[in-house]
């Protein structure tokens, strides 16, 4: 052994002879080799039983049901409901106790205890009380064959103040306040449960109206969902050959159909009511300025949702938009070439010009100036009561330099603010080339004189006739341009200046890949 030991030196290897592990080889082979007696019993695990407390409101301010659910090791999850129908109080209970039951479902609950300050819902579920109104009944007869899923179940009624977490949740209106979100999952119901949705099926000869159908091609998804979940393909043959000629671009998750984008995030597929929602927010809601259907449809995309027919849609939808057809711009100058502009260093270049003739506003504004960058063509602007030199230093101090530092080029037109004298040294204070261009010269000042072009175009179309409001209007502009990709690089000037794509107001209400899975 020492002779071993000695040769292992030469290669820096150290022996260290092992200390006696009697006892635990012991322990080892009792382990192995102990026998288990058949007769012994076998001790059962304890029933997890989970605690579940429903209620139900109906009032002036709206209807909503509240469920509160205890785990076994005593921590509580908070899930409202927000009905956007018409129901009396007690519809009200009943659809808060089967949304709890299908979310119980859902967590792949076993054994639950539901208490409820109804007696009449504890009374007809229990079968002590007689439902006899047609609605009631219905109610009672989905609770029960809910029920049926459990292994086993108890419900009780119990006092309204032990009751209270749940009813608070049930009065939550429209608006959710910030702190309760972060606390309570919110769920919006659009249809009562135990109504049965029939859609007709209706041919035409041309492309379907979207807007007048709802849920005729919606099969697409189902065909698909089933096809990647269970294996199932459709009977009809050529339904069938489609789906196994799309089903490697999908994918399913939690539930949802995604498909599969090209060096992008998944695509989450809505139906076509889902489709109808996302096209009016994205082209008229509170970030948007009525864009051209092919803006649109890239908008849609770079949000996170499909379905097939996108394009198809977003044009339908800009025909039919009366405020697009009126301010329609038709061209009428020939067609010149772009003139490119090189800029490799992000917010080394601006563009500033200043936008007049604005009716007066708030404050006695009637000017805007406005800046945007070379690179990443972000755009900010500011409204101003007079456009001096000074107003312009402190712009371009407040948002240029004190945001993406000292650029090395700032391009302007020929006004007198921008030639002054004092203009140039406070440039030059800062390291910053002045160049000058005349207004009608696109190799200068071309791109800042289309970003005002952009910006008063969509003020008519958000505005209309009411031009004094324009001040109010201004930011909407400004933050759907910053959101909407741009055709020189197919990329949004928010993801160019910041890396990720801005989440807007409808991924909220249609959850894409990103928010379901944003763990904070």
């Amino acid at each position: 052994m020492v002779k071993w030991a000695m040769m292992l030196t030469q290669f820096n290897i150290e022996y260290r002879p092992r200390s006696a592990i009697k006892g635990q080889a012991l322990a080892d082979f009792l382990v192995e080799m102990t026998g288990v007696t058949p007769d012994a019993p076998v001790d059962k695990p304890t029933e997890q039983w989970w605690e579940m407390a429903v209620d139900g409101a109906s009032g002036p301010k709206g209807y909503g049901g509240g469920i509160v659910f205890t785990t076994p090791e005593g921590f509580k999850i908070y899930h409202a409901i927000i009905f956007n129908f018409k129901l009396t109080n007690n519809e009200a209970e009943y659809e808060a106790l089967a949304g709890g039951l299908r979310l119980a479902q859902a967590l792949k609950i076993d054994r639950v205890r539901i208490k409820s300050d109804s007696s009449l819902i504890v009374g007809q579920v229990t079968c002590n009380m007689e439902a006899r109104e047609g609605r009631m009944a219905q109610y009672k007869d989905l609770v029960i064959a809910l029920l049926k899923g459990f292994e086993e179940f108890k419900i009780a009624q119990i006092p309204w103040a032990e009751n209270a977490d749940a009813d608070l949740l049930s009065k939550l209106t429209q608006y959710v306040p910030e702190h309760v979100s972060k606390l309570a999952r919110v769920e919006i119901l659009d249809h009562a449960s135990i109504e049965k949705l029939e859609v007709a099926a209706i041919a035409e000869a041309g492309q379907p109206d979207r807007s007048n159908l709802v849920g005729v091609d919606d099969h697409w998804m189902y065909d698909l969902m089933e096809y990647l979940m269970d294996g199932t393909l459709p009977e009809q043959d050529d339904r069938a050959r489609k789906v196994k000629l799309r089903a490697p671009r999908f994918q399913v998750l939690d539930g949802k159909l995604y498909k599969r984008a090209f060096g992008g995030p998944l695509l989450r597929c809505l139906t076509n009511r889902e489709a109808e929602r996302v096209i009016a927010e994205v082209h008229e809601g509170v970030c948007a300025a009525h864009q051209m259907s092919r803006t649109l449809s890239q908008r849609i995309i770079l949000l996170g949702y499909y379905w097939p027919t996108i394009v198809q849609d977003c044009e339908r939808y800009v025909q039919k938009c009366r405020t697009c057809q009126v301010f329609y711009k038709y061209p009428g100058r020939p067609a010149t070439y772009y003139h490119p502009v090189s800029n490799v260093i992000p917010f080394a270049r601006f563009g500033v010009d200043i936008i007049r003739a604005f009716p007066i506003a708030q404050g006695r504004k009637k000017f805007v100036i406005v800046a945007i960058n070379y690179f990443t063509k972000w755009i900010t602007a500011e409204a101003l009561s007079n456009i001096t030199t000074q107003q312009c230093k402190k712009f371009i101090w407040k948002n240029i330099i004190t945001r993406f530092g000292a650029p090395m080029n700032l391009i302007t037109d020929n006004g007198p603010q921008f030639r002054n004298p004092r203009f140039t040294e406070y440039l030059e204070g800062f390291g910053i080339k002045h160049n000058r261009s005349s207004v009608a010269y696109p190799q200068g000042n071309g791109q800042v004189e289309n970003a005002n072009r952009t910006i008063v175009d969509g003020l008519k179309k958000r505005l209309g006739e009411a031009g004094n409001k324009w001040l109010e209007e201004l930011p909407h502009i400004i933050w759907a341009f910053r959101v909407t990709p741009r055709r020189v690089h197919g990329e949004t000037p928010f993801s160019l200046t910041y890396g990720c794509e801005a989440r807007l107001p409808i991924e909220a209400e249609f959850p894409t890949f990103r928010e379901s899975n944003y763990q904070p």
